[in-house]
């Protein structure tokens, strides 16, 4: 018999001045809407597909009826509720548990704390999907709170996922003239990632994985939230992909990106200004504002956040820029070679 799972996500829609990012965000539902069903990434799942769906205000959705109400008064949501046949991965849960913690359990605590594993697959499998939807068009989904169903009962809850300052790597982008963003589709974007194999159990693996995972940490359980060390995760990232051991990082990373995503033929030094940004950081080099200091408004400190915003944000574009590369060429590591190019010669050849 099917256990029907649903998370309900209400998607936050940008503000009415966000013209650009809300037609990304248009785009990224209507992807969705037309997928209707992925493979999940976990075989846990025992080849039961997510069914998608998109709908309008959350408030229409009887799943939500007198749970629905939105945290931000002042912005509009719509609704993303991803549903899946959860009896196979309840079945393989209940299988891993050793028989004492079996025997320790009615059959309803044990119903419920597998119903509660299997709802953690499936927000996992979710916050992926978020997170990939975000590589692929920057800053266009955003999750509030949402709600976990088991069998139409609701279970608990589903902590916020946002990425709206991803669109800002896509302003960087235009603004600097390189790199050049060039999103591909959704679905080929999932069936690279299943095939990589690059995310398991929750972590990620090899340098593709890493690099995910680096991107993972720019996402936050809070609209207001924000760091410090966006900058060192998106490096990590970008090291992750296209570094060889630990000689000569920047010159590896300016050289491969270059190589890559085309030449920088304006705002040359604007990437490796951001390389040595995070460098000066992380060697305590550069002077920084206290975490709970009143006085943000003094020059010093609105220099320092200034110049860590303009060089994340360009980071950010670069390792969103190569990963849209490598899911449109479908390469899961990127492996380079030196070439050899005369120029300048004065002498003719010997011989010629």
């Amino acid at each position: 018999m099917a256990l029907d799972l649903t998370l309900a996500l209400p998607i936050m829609v940008p503000r009415a001045e966000d013209d650009a990012q809300r037609r990304l965000q248009d785009r990224a539902l209507d992807e969705w809407q037309s997928l209707g069903v992925l493979d999940p990434l976990d075989p846990v799942f025992g080849g039961a597909p997510l069914r998608l769906r998109v709908g309008g205000d959350p408030a229409d959705e009887p799943l939500l009826r007198g749970l629905w109400q939105p945290p931000v008064p002042s912005r509009r949501y719509r609704l993303l509720v991803l549903e899946t046949d959860g009896r196979a991965c309840l079945e393989s849960i209940r299988g891993e548990a050793s028989p004492e913690a079996v025997a320790a359990l009615s059959e309803q605590e044990l119903l419920r704390w597998s119903e509660q594993d299997a709802l953690a697959c499936l927000r996992l499998e979710a916050n992926t999907a978020l997170m990939l939807a975000n590589i692929v068009r920057p800053g266009a989904l955003s999750a509030a709170a949402g709600h976990a169903f088991a069998g139409g009962r609701r279970v608990e809850g589903a902590a916020p996922f946002f990425a709206e300052h991803l669109f800002w790597a896509h302003q960087a982008s235009r603004a600097a003239g390189w790199p050049r963003l060039s999103p591909p589709e959704f679905r080929p974007a999932w069936e690279w990632l299943r095939a990589s194999g690059a995310l398991k159990d929750g972590i990620g693996r090899g340098p593709l994985g890493r690099a995910l995972a680096a991107v993972s940490h720019l996402t936050t359980a809070s609209l207001e939230e924000n760091s410090s060390i966006d900058l060192v995760w998106i490096l990590m990232g970008l090291e992750a992909l296209y570094a060889r051991g630990r000689e000569g990082l920047s010159d590896q990373l300016l050289g491969k990106t270059e190589a890559l995503l085309g030449r920088r033929e304006q705002n040359r030094k604007a990437f490796s200004a951001a390389y040595n940004f995070r460098s000066r950081l992380l060697h305590g080099d550069v002077d920084l504002p206290l975490r709970f200091t009143e006085f943000g408004g003094v020059k010093p400190s609105e220099d320092f956040y200034a110049s860590l915003i303009k060089n994340t944000d360009l980071a950010l574009a670069v390792l969103l820029a190569t990963l849209q590369w490598m899911i449109s060429h479908g390469v899961r590591e990127l492996d380079f070679e030196y070439a050899f190019k005369a120029a300048g010669r004065d002498v003719p050849p010997r011989g010629g």
